[in-house]
């Protein structure tokens, strides 16, 4: 017999899915209540994880197809955080949760412990409390792990670890330090993937300073998805190839 806890659970997710359809998130198509299950879009590159593991002999990555997937992914989750009826929280962003079509337009998949924001009597953040913590380590933000509150500042911390992993495809443990190292002693060149391609330097130091800023553990000191994040990313996307050297 399945547990309540988790049917519950899964007509929560149907409820949040069935009604969002947007270019950077993976589109629902139908459920089995039998098996508790739900049955998405194929997209036919699989996962970002895959991807940056070149799993299948798969070929790296580009340097500037990293920043389109960077710039799809956060597109997503200010669709999701800016929802008209209620902003939605993704709860556990991550590579193997990004999917990529054939063109590899990225898009966040699996929202495992994704829940409405709700705003009360007493806050005027939206945000859901749970004492019953989910997630994966490594992309879990610090502050929902003291504090059980999901708000859409919580989607900013794993998007700056994805962005670091995206930059130096290196294990997500500890990645933050590693790369607050490396740009204090001026050795970031030291951890950039190359499989990549040639990285403009500038862009490797703007992304990896701007990936950190999301991982702080104030919630309120990292930048919004929707200005800074976006603006940077446009940007770089924008940028003709004679002057991204």
């Amino acid at each position: 017999m399945v547990h309540l806890n988790v049917y519950v659970s899964y007509i929560l997710q149907v409820e949040t899915l069935r009604r969002m359809r947007h270019p950077n998130l993976v589109t629902l198509i139908g459920v089995c209540m039998e098996a508790i299950a739900l049955i998405f879009e194929f997209l036919s590159n699989g996962s970002l994880e895959d991807c940056l593991q070149c799993a299948d002999q798969r070929e790296p990555l580009s340097w500037r197809t990293r920043i389109k997937i960077a710039a799809d992914i956060c597109t997503g989750l200010i669709f999701l955080h800016s929802n008209k009826q209620k902003g939605i929280t993704h709860g556990d962003l991550k590579p193997k949760n990004c999917l990529l079509d054939t063109n590899f337009v990225c898009k966040p998949v699996y929202f495992g412990i994704s829940r409405p924001l709700n705003v009360t009597n007493t806050t005027i953040t939206p945000y859901h409390r749970t004492n019953q913590l989910k997630g994966t380590m490594g992309y879990m933000d610090p502050a929902y792990i003291a504090s059980g509150e999901l708000k859409a500042q919580y989607d900013v911390y794993p998007f700056g670890v994805v962005l670091m992993r995206l930059i130096t495809n290196k294990s997500p443990l500890g990645l933050p330090h590693a790369v607050e190292a490396a740009l204090r002693t001026n050795k970031l060149s030291d951890i950039v993937d190359t499989s990549a391609g040639e990285w403009p330097t500038e862009y490797t130091e703007e992304l990896a300073r701007l990936a950190l800023r999301c991982c702080r553990y104030e919630r309120k000191e990292r930048p919004d998805l929707g200005k800074e994040v976006w603006d940077v990313l446009e940007a770089m996307m924008n940028c003709p190839d004679d002057k991204c050297k």
